[in-house]
């Protein structure tokens, strides 16, 4: 719990040098001397890496009233969890590529617009992900879509250009697609086996890959419940296809993947077992007013795909 004597305009900016190609750190200079400006008090913190980033965040004091993370989806799954502890209203400013959860929210990316989020916002709590001792923010995913992310952004060699980017993983998942063998997944869902031999697995807070290969369109991160994307065993050929058909939203893009909906899922692969839970409305996040009703107030479509719930159908 935060400290009741802490200022109520106090903001702590936490950073990661390679988030956004670099550009992370001239935003958080930025936002720092707008912040003096509109007589909040800021000051800037850096880290190196995502694991001191994430030390940093099991221990620091709660000094803070507000805590604006600036970076990608794995920075601000690290200092998320600062924010829980310190109960500090959050701030995800997206800079790095997929920028799934803060995009979710419509938080914005420019210095002067996160102003006034600070002055406007409104202070809601949202989920979260957790497995092992590791939170997570937007999604956790196995097989194919995790290893292409790994190879892809090893030593940060990817394009900065956005469209060139969304080709190099293109072009990483098809070296690795016909290059390496697909490995098999069990997958439970609140204690039930939906798959004994998937290819392919994300479990997901939010939307996945949203505006570019959206898996999990339904996703919720104020329902408590996770959506699970899952590709049962397959070729490498009819894989592809299902993932292009998914891209480029083609009809009947849903009939050879399932969908489940739930509160705890375990994954296990070849070389490990996980076990992922949801946390509900524990993340004190700062939102643009009215996004979270815009959340609720969405109705299904036509074009939403059908999801299961295993433990509606136990009960």
């Amino acid at each position: 719990m935060s400290d009741r004597s802490v200022p109520a305009r106090t903001v702590k900016i936490v950073v990661t040098p390679g988030s956004g190609a670099g550009a992370a750190r001239q935003v958080a200079r930025r936002l720092s001397r707008l912040l003096g400006r509109h007589r909040w008090q800021a000051d800037v913190e850096s880290f190196n890496d995502l694991e001191s980033l994430r030390r940093w965040a099991t221990t620091c004091a709660p000094e803070f009233s507000h805590l604006v993370c600036i970076g990608g989806d794995a920075t601000q799954s690290a200092a998320a969890i600062a924010a829980i502890r310190c109960d500090a209203a959050f701030v995800p400013v997206p800079a790095g590529f997929g920028n799934i959860f803060a995009t979710v929210f419509g938080h914005p990316a420019r210095a002067k617009a996160v102003i006034t989020l600070l002055e406007r916002g409104e202070r809601r709590r949202v989920d979260v992900g957790v497995v092992g001792d590791e939170l997570f923010l937007s999604h956790r995913s196995y097989g194919l879509l995790e290893h292409v992310q790994q190879v892809a952004e090893r030593g940060r060699r990817q394009p900065k250009n956005r469209v060139l980017r969304y080709l190099w993983y293109w072009s990483v998942g098809r070296r690795f697609l016909f290059g390496s063998r697909l490995a098999g997944f069990q997958v439970t869902v609140d204690g039930a086996a939906v798959a004994d031999d998937a290819v392919l697995v994300t479990v997901a807070n939010v939307e996945t890959y949203r505006g570019f290969l959206s898996l999990t369109p339904t996703a919720s991160p104020i329902d408590g419940m996770f959506d699970v994307f899952v590709i049962l065993r397959v070729g490498k050929l009819r894989l592809a296809w299902r993932l292009f058909s998914l891209l480029l939203q083609l009809p009947g893009r849903w009939q050879r993947v399932r969908l489940y909906r739930g509160r705890d899922v375990t994954v296990t692969t070849p070389r490990r077992r996980e076990v992922l839970h949801t946390r509900r409305r524990v993340l004190p996040l700062l939102v643009p007013p009215g996004a979270l009703e815009a959340l609720r107030a969405r109705t299904p479509t036509d074009d939403d795909p059908p999801i299961s719930t295993p433990a509606e159908r136990a009960s």
